[in-house]
């Protein structure tokens, strides 16, 4: 997204995080779901990064 690594672009690709690593980039719980409503507002569907529990 013009430059920009969003979480949202971690999640088409597969990246699994902690819900740690995402919290100390500003991928809390409130974010997601603001992300996941933009996203289904704008193109009808919405997909975003959920924390990886198995480490």
């Amino acid at each position: 997204m013009n430059g920009w690594y969003f979480y949202c672009d971690a999640a088409a690709i597969g990246v699994q995080l902690t819900e740690e690593k995402m919290d100390s980039i500003g991928c809390n719980e409130e974010q997601r779901q603001i992300c996941r409503n933009l996203m289904e507002w704008t193109v009808g569907f919405g997909i975003v990064l959920e924390p990886n529990h198995t480490d």
